[in-house]
């Protein structure tokens, strides 16, 4: 979709702890053979500091470089994809009044590794109603033992910790949206859950087996064809989001990805949408890991910071998330950020 206003983005940040190689985690043990070769050199980890507070920090780095005053913000969406902090708690509130104050509405949004991008999706099209003039979108997630195991979780990945944010304005910013696409297909949620039953409390059972639902549901015959699925859904929003800009993958200079890889010469996400390694973010992700819902807003910010993408330069940003959900976001950059 085309939206009715301009769209700008006005504003990036992250946060991200000292990173921790992988070799010596191999060699003390405590990654599994299949996530051994997956083309990642080290992950981010946080080791006193929440995920808010990551969020926090990136968001007043983005609110700062938006040069919005703080009450000019009507919006602030905060995605995760693992704990906050606190249960039955309104992160979205604590990262908002810490970076904007006490005015804007903050929502939490929760599609698992999709949450960034589905945010950005949501306050762009929040701001092309009117309803504000500027937007934040943060996310935040930390990946902490005994709980969570950031080494075996899940398919191709090593998790990291990270805070992001993003800044949007209908007035003024670096890059205008030129479009969004987003797609669901709620029938792959089983992924997810497997046969699991269902418990009356987190945390009854550490770190959380994501690998093992997925064992079983891959053990059903709904399982089949769910990967030709996905991947269906990830160039549908990327032909749409093309297709509404008039422009095609040939003309999209630099493309940020999910901080997912299989290595061992497999083809990647990167190569499914049409670009190569070369083009894409793997460069910041194969030092960080897998952020949750922040790898596209941590890759445009990699971009941005080291002067990788000019004026008229075409960034397309790409969300996927189990449940599934799919999102991509195809910005042009105007006016690069002097930070």
């Amino acid at each position: 979709m085309r939206f009715e206003r301009t769209i700008y983005l006005t504003g990036t940040g992250t946060f991200l702890p000292p990173v921790v190689p992988v070799r010596p985690a191999v060699a003390a043990g405590l990654i599994g053979e299949a996530h051994r070769d997956l083309g990642y050199e080290s992950v981010a980890v946080a080791e006193d500091t929440s995920a808010v507070d990551m969020a926090v920090e990136a968001a007043r780095v983005a609110v700062r470089r938006s040069g919005l005053p703080q009450d000019e913000y009507g919006l602030a969406l905060h995605a995760s994809l693992w704990f906050q902090g606190l249960d039955m708690w309104a992160s979205a509130s604590y990262v908002a009044n810490r970076s904007i104050g006490t005015g804007a509405l903050a929502f939490d949004v929760q599609q698992r590794s999709n949450g960034g991008m589905g945010a950005l999706h949501l306050a762009a099209t929040y701001l092309s109603t009117g309803a504000a003039t500027a937007a934040l979108v943060t996310t935040g997630d930390r990946f902490a033992a005994p709980a969570f195991d950031r080494w075996g979780s899940e398919f191709y990945s090593l998790f990291g910790d990270a805070g992001t944010a993003i800044a949007l304005s209908t007035r003024t910013g670096f890059a205008r949206i030129l479009a969004s696409a987003v797609a669901a297909d709620n029938g792959l949620e089983p992924w997810g859950r497997g046969s699991t039953p269902f418990g009356t409390a987190p945390g009854q059972v550490a770190p959380v087996p994501v690998l093992l639902r997925a064992a079983q549901h891959a053990a059903t015959p709904e399982a089949e064809g769910s990967w030709e699925r996905i991947e269906a859904r990830i160039l549908q929003v990327r032909d749409e989001v093309l297709a509404d800009a008039g422009v095609g993958v040939e003309d999209v200079a630099r493309v940020a990805q999910p901080f997912i890889h299989r290595g061992g010469g497999q083809g990647e996400n990167y190569d499914l949408l049409g670009f190569g390694e070369k083009k894409s973010t793997w460069e910041l992700g194969r030092e960080v890991g897998h952020l949750g819902a922040g790898d596209q807003a941590a890759g445009l910010n990699h971009l941005l910071e080291r002067r990788l993408v000019g004026p008229g330069d075409l960034v397309l940003m790409v969300g996927v998330g189990v449940g599934f959900s799919f999102t991509a976001t195809l910005l042009e950059v105007t006016d690069p950020p002097r930070w």
